[in-house]
């Protein structure tokens, strides 16, 4: 490229992980051979460390310094953490240009004394949780009410001194910036959560890039290091965003991605952080066709009355925002498991669950004491919630995905160990399936039985949580009418619902939140 007239000035607040944006950003210029220095510029939100981001005055509190300096011609760029920025620049200053997008993902650190496997997100009843952010407190009050929520400030590095030191039971951090200081948290128990589930900031993760408008010189040094693609997904959010106001002061996380052209839109907003926020998932082609989907989704009514195939959990998430939202929710399972007896075989490294009811019915009929030194592996949150109810420690739980890449991700933890699975009649065994036939072995400890339960009432939207529910559903009830919405939780009942000539929603994960999303949706 032409030589630049002048060394450039990288503006950057003094914390480590705003230096460490700085020095990559600077790490690039020198692939450039492009010469330049970092200038550190302390901001209102580094100044005031007494007060959480809701109750600081005005907007922009980590940028309007910099962006003043930017503007002054003080320095040539700013680097900052784009979810730090307003939706709307200031007059005279443009993002040129975006990094790539690190994991945008929420890390929730605990205290090892304060880990509870038996609950939601695994931390004990009563936690005091550390964060300061507005969509954070939304989130994680929705899913554990029980808690309670204290206000934390400062740096990464501080904030995770503040949780060692007694201060709170656990904090939320975005995965970003925990990763890019490679900090050590051996000492901690780590949850990564993912982010369909907990919806992080809009562009979380990414790094934006600040330069004035007329600066044509600096603009074309930052088309060369910029990721359109990682532009094209983040700009969903930051416009969705800013048709709440923009900014940190407001309950809402946004998340795109991409696949085969086509985005993926999840959103979780709220008017205040103690309100059970709705939830939206969509896909669209571009960005104005997300921008009017949303609103579509916005403005449309929920059902008045949800029926969904298992039993109603009074406290439940799902029971809880169906109330707020004035859903009438009904739980009506159309099957019936029943134990069978089994013998154990004599050998093996491994015992891994697929279901909650393999781990009750299993344990009804087998102490763990007899188990020797196995190692136990859980698929899901569910199922892991319901094994800690019998064993002390789960060394693996497989995130729900596609079976072949459960299969991949547990084989590789495993390798050539012998894995026994307790599993129903009726078990598609899709895990097995992808694993070396020698190191599985198979165990049926319990059997799915169709249960005859007449529904007597309409209902807007009926949840299938099983192929066996639909099956039993129709056994009794016939055809589902025209107009009335199916979710099916999972591809086998997908499947077997459009087999029976049904058009579905389906959730992508097996979760109460994501029923409730696409209730919303």
């Amino acid at each position: 490229m032409q030589s630049l007239s002048r060394k450039i000035i990288i503006g950057s607040r003094g914390s480590d992980l705003a230096l460490w944006q700085a020095n990559f950003f600077q790490s690039q210029l020198n692939e450039l051979n492009i010469p330049s220095e970092i200038k550190i510029i302390t901001t209102k939100g580094d100044r005031i460390q007494h007060l959480s981001f809701d109750k600081i005055e005005g907007k922009g509190f980590f940028t309007k310094e910099i962006e003043a300096a930017l503007i002054n011609e003080e320095i040539d760029i700013a680097i900052h953490s784009h979810k730090d920025l307003e939706t709307k620049q200031p007059p005279g200053l443009t993002i040129s240009g975006v990094s790539y997008r690190e994991n945008p993902a929420e890390l929730l650190l605990i205290n090892k004394n304060a880990v509870d496997y038996k609950q939601d997100f695994e931390f004990k009843q009563g936690a005091v949780i550390g964060t300061s952010s507005a969509r954070r407190k939304s989130q994680i009050k929705n899913f554990r009410p029980d808690i309670s929520i204290k206000d934390i400030r400062g740096n990464v590095p501080t904030r995770i001194d503040k949780l060692r030191s007694g201060e709170f039971d656990a904090i939320l951090l975005a995965a970003a910036g925990v990763s890019r200081l490679n900090l050590d948290l051996s000492d901690l128990h780590v949850i990564e959560i993912d982010p369909r589930l907990f919806i992080p900031a809009a562009a979380q993760g990414v790094l934006a890039y600040q330069t004035r408008e007329s600066d044509e010189e600096m603009k074309h040094v930052v088309h060369q290091i910029h990721h359109a693609q990682v532009k094209e997904e983040i700009e969903i959010e930051r416009k969705i965003l800013s048709g709440f106001g923009g900014g940190c002061h407001i309950p809402i996380g946004i998340y795109t991605t991409r696949k085969n052209d086509l985005f993926k839109v999840r959103v979780s907003y709220a008017k205040e952080s103690d309100k059970i926020a709705k939830r939206a998932v969509f896909e669209c082609d571009n960005l104005v066709e997300a921008l009017a989907k949303f609103e579509d989704v916005r403005n449309h009514e929920l059902p008045n009355r949800v029926l969904i195939s298992k039993e109603t959990i009074e406290g439940s998430y799902l029971q809880r925002a169906s109330s707020a939202h004035n859903i009438e929710l009904v739980g009506a399972p159309f099957i019936q498991t029943k134990k069978v007896s089994f013998e154990l075989p004599n050998s093996y490294d491994w015992i891994f669950f697929s279901s909650s009811n393999a781990v009750e019915h299993f344990f009804a009929q087998t102490n763990v004491e007899q188990l020797g030194n196995v190692k136990f592996a859980a698929y899901g949150v569910s199922t892991k919630k319901a094994l800690a109810n019998f064993v002390d420690e789960i060394a693996f739980t497989a995130q729900p995905g596609q079976p072949d890449e459960v299969a991949a991700e547990f084989a590789n933890e495993v390798k050539d160990s012998v894995v026994l699975f307790p599993v129903s009649q009726i078990s598609k065994r899709s895990v097995q399936d992808c694993l070396d036939p020698a190191q599985c072995l198979n165990v049926v400890c319990y059997e799915t039985i169709e249960s005859p339960v007449k529904v007597d009432i309409d209902f807007d939207c009926i949840v299938f949580t099983s192929p066996s529910n639909v099956k039993g559903y129709h056994e009794t009830n016939g055809r589902i009418k025209s107009l009335t919405k199916i979710i099916a939780l999972g591809s086998s009942t997908a499947n077997t619902l459009r087999e029976m000539g049904y058009d579905c929603m389906v959730a992508d994960f097996p979760s109460e939140v994501e029923v409730f999303t696409l209730l919303c949706s």
